[in-house]
């Protein structure tokens, strides 16, 4: 732990280090676009996620929330008072309500929209979080079938499913055709083995207990350079970063 808090001098030395031994393209192969490039576009928009992988972005990580005709969006609060201030929740919203209420601050869009996109682009992996609230109102089953009829066939190997919640990460683990990953910021643990793990990356201790049992490990989120080569030296697998394309250009 202590290696994330190195000072600056160690820090320089360490990313020096790493740019001679692993160069942009293996950099790229680490960072995780969190919620897209914001450098480029608003959190978990098209054109975010456009300059992430303008950028040569290899992983990049979307939220969804349900409406309230159950149309999955590309959108990680319920309540859009931080995004477009308003006391508005996804969840009380139709789709076509919520895109007319964003539309003036930034451009919504669906789960279906982003996949579309996706297939426009070179080989990326999208980890798709699925956001709690739609629990209240749907099994763990039907959420899980739910977004699997939305994943086309050809774009499964390039799609994983998280959450935060172990029982509907469990649900997927066996109905969805992808693989699946688990946030780690609940107290119960899925049964089901979990191929990716994210995690806060103040949490590193926990990460080889993880990657033991074959688990990739993804911290979260991390926004200057020194403490991404840190925690890239100490092993962890992927690293998710908000500002991608400045981070490839420090570290790379």
């Amino acid at each position: 732990m202590a290696a994330a808090h190195c000072n600056i001098s160690t820090a320089l030395r360490r990313l020096l280090h790493y740019r001679r031994l692993i160069g942009m393209k293996q950099t790229n192969s680490f960072l995780v676009a969190h919620r897209g490039d914001r450098c480029g576009g608003v959190e978990n928009t098209l054109e975010g996620f456009a300059a992430a992988a303008a950028a040569g972005a290899r992983f990049a990580e979307c939220d969804i929330q349900f409406s309230r005709d159950l149309v999955p969006l590309v959108i990680h609060d319920n309540l859009l008072k931080r995004l477009c201030g308003l006391d508005v929740r996804v969840s009380e919203m139709t789709a076509n309500e919520l895109r007319r209420i964003c539309r003036p601050y930034f451009e919504l869009s669906s789960l279906p929209d982003l996949l579309l996109w996706l297939r426009t682009v070179p080989p990326l992996t999208l980890f798709i979080e699925i956001k709690s609230p739609v629990r209240r109102r749907l099994a763990d089953d039907s959420i899980a079938r739910r977004i699997t009829a939305l994943l086309p066939d050809d774009l499964l190997p390039r799609v994983v499913a998280i959450g935060m919640s172990a029982s509907l990460m469990d649900a997927c683990a066996a109905i969805m055709p992808c693989p699946v990953g688990w946030v780690a910021e609940g107290v119960r643990e899925p049964q089901a083995t979990m191929p990716y793990i994210f995690m806060p990356w103040q949490r590193i201790d926990a990460m080889a207990r993880w990657q033991s049992r074959g688990s990739k490990v993804a911290l979260y989120t991390v926004n200057d350079a020194a403490t991404v080569v840190a925690l890239r030296a100490a092993g962890a697998d992927m690293i998710e970063t908000n500002y991608f394309s400045g981070m490839v250009s420090e570290i790379g």
